[in-house]
């Protein structure tokens, strides 16, 4: 095209409109065509609107919002977006090299994760967007959820950590951290959450012309009826009070069943209040968690003038689990002698609880709905959309361990020692990219030359090494291939047991310590100990080790949530060999002959 083309003879306010239509890659070849278009591809409005439609999510640094409500003039977007570009580009050779061998493959993790938000759109689009018939789909699905899974943790334990600091942070965002642990689908962010809240508060306001004009006891109340008229707090199904799911917040808010228990049900309604300009707080009442309206200094609860006799603001109790009425405080106080507490506690029952205690108390919550869970849901695959049990539990052990009690340094530090040891085994078996998150937030809870300490940096250490050493090469040698019948990768059921499972490793005879060979009586198995055994992962995601005797192997394709497993050892899933269908190896460095 010459410089005397028709489009060329357009003003500039026509040829800024065409432009901002192009792509970047053909917004950066129009401008290169002469000075004239260059100028106009350098307008920041044009990159602006490049920065927003490529991504999504921005790390807190950027501080979007402040750019996005200041004059364009203000902020270099085009240096903005190369800086971005440059980002997605080293995440994604990053993640390329990690496929390709196990060695330094945490390292790599970590270094991608380390951007934080910013590439949180690079591991959506991989994880979504990677075709079925890909190569290594399930590698890249699993090890992409892998990444986001490390950079919402992340983002949660950064929450907390902030509480410590005497940080302002609001308590949605405290008890959203532990949805962040268990973040499935595209809402849940904490974000997504301040949205909804504020949404929530829009729709209330805009049902009462008069909502600037009524009482603090009256809007109260509206908010409660709202809310239970939407079902967003509440749960009608009291024989699972104790479901995992209503430990979440974002479950309540998003999900297709909006049950919760009483302390997220409090959280919510307080959530709203505050943007509706009510100050309701959690109460410190034991066993169910409550609300405390607080009335402004200057007025009483109902709207009338103080009194000069009288300049203590006005308290009332709501329940919104339970109903959208207000509570009688004489019957809050019988309740309490009821359950043996003092008369001179009474007060502090019935005063709003610290942001620290409320989050504590959510953990605590966790640990009993996963201890139930695990009680009576032995061998039952968890329904789609419940919270995983694993990341849950992982949840409270981080916030146990990170939350400052305020109590007395031997209390603190006391919790702390007796959940290490959880927290350690839980991100070995289930989480071990978060190993750069121990290693910035743990050892430093403990005193320096402590034990604990000691034995968390040698841990530390022997991780980071065992992931830059190559891994020792097992061939199939002539006699392991006589021996060994099965191979990395295959599928089965456990002949005894009755579960679910893949190979990932083996042995030619059993290699376990004496002691655990006595307790699982080996030398009782027709074949004892003298029997190849392999390294498995079952369908609850535990590592077993399995007599070649109780392998039986499947013909039929391996649920979605086994595939999803696998990834994390396997590329792909490939139908009949012989034995049925089988994962492509992804640990070709230990197994090259598999």
């Amino acid at each position: 095209m010459t410089l005397d083309a028709p489009i060329f003879r357009l003003p500039d306010e026509l040829l800024e409109a065409i432009v901002l239509y192009l792509p970047p890659s053909s917004t950066v070849a129009f401008g290169s065509t002469c000075r004239r278009n260059k100028q106009i591809t350098f307008e920041p409005l044009v990159w602006r609107r490049h920065c927003v439609q490529r991504w999504k999510y921005w790390h807190p640094r950027w501080r979007l919002q402040e750019k996005l409500e200041s004059p364009p003039v203000q902020t270099k977007w085009l240096l903005l977006y190369n800086e971005r570009k440059a980002i997605d580009k080293e995440a994604t050779e990053l993640f390329e090299q990690m496929l390709l061998t196990q060695q330094h493959r945490l390292q790599r993790m970590g270094k991608i994760a380390a951007h934080g938000y910013d590439v949180k759109d690079v591991m959506l689009r991989l994880q979504d967007e990677t075709l079925d018939d890909a190569e290594d789909v399930l590698a890249r699905r699993y090890h992409a959820n892998a990444i986001l899974g490390q950079i919402h943790r992340a983002a949660a334990i950064d929450k907390w950590q902030r509480l410590n600091a005497m940080q302002m942070v609001k308590l949605e965002e405290l008890l959203g951290a532990f949805d962040l642990f268990v973040l499935a689908g595209s809402r849940g962010d904490l974000e997504d959450v301040d949205r909804r809240l504020s949404e929530i508060a829009d729709a209330i306001r805009n049902r009462d012309v008069d909502w600037d004009h009524l009482s603090t006891r009256t809007k109260a109340i509206r908010v409660a009826r709202y809310l239970r008229s939407e079902g967003l707090v509440g749960n009608p199904h009291l024989e699972d009070y104790h479901a995992l799911r209503n430990n979440f917040m974002t479950l309540a808010l998003f999900g297709e069943h909006h049950t919760s228990l009483p302390l997220q049900s409090v959280a919510i309604y307080c959530a709203v209040c505050r943007r509706l300009g009510i100050d309701a707080k959690p109460a410190n009442y034991p066993s169910h968690v409550h609300a405390v309206i607080t009335g402004p200094r200057d007025h009483t609860l109902d709207g009338n003038p103080m009194t000069p006799s009288n300049d203590n603001a006005e308290h009332m109790h709501m329940d919104p689990w339970r109903n959208s009425e207000e509570m009688s405080v004489d019957e809050l106080r019988l309740r309490l002698l009821q359950m043996g507490a003092a008369p001179h506690q009474h007060d502090h029952h019935l005063s709003p609880a610290t942001a620290l205690e409320i989050t504590i108390r959510a953990a605590k919550n966790i640990m009993h709905s996963v201890q139930e869970a695990r009680h009576h849901q032995q061998g039952i695959v968890a329904q789609h959309g419940d919270p995983d049990l694993e990341a849950s539990w992982y949840s409270m052990l981080w916030a146990i361990v990170v939350l400052d009690s305020n109590n007395t340094t031997f209390h603190t530090l006391h919790r702390r020692k007796q959940c290490l040891p959880y927290l350690i085994d839980h991100f070995t078996a289930h989480f071990p990219e978060d190993l750069s998150l121990i290693e910035k937030h743990i050892p430093g809870l403990f005193p320096a030359g402590s034990r604990e300490h000691q034995v968390l940096v040698n841990n530390i250490e022997e991780a980071h090494a065992a992931d830059r050493t190559r891994k020792a090469p097992q061939p199939r040698v002539a006699s392991h291939t006589a021996l060994v019948k099965y191979k990395i990768g295959h599928y089965f059921t456990h002949r005894r047991y009755g579960y679910e499972g893949f190979i990932i490793g083996w042995d030619t005879e059993c290699s376990a310590e004496p002691r655990w060979m006595q307790q699982m009586r080996v030398d009782e198995l027709p074949r004892g100990k003298e029997q190849p055994f392999y390294n498995v992962v079952a369908d609850d995601k535990s590592p077993r080790y399995v007599a070649e005797e109780n392998i039986a192997i499947k013909n039929d394709r391996p649920s979605e949530a086994l595939m999803a497993l696998a990834g994390r050892y396997f590329k792909r899933w490939e139908e009949g060999d012989g034995y049925g269908g089988r994962f492509v190896s992804n640990l070709r460095d230990q197994y090259p002959d598999d």
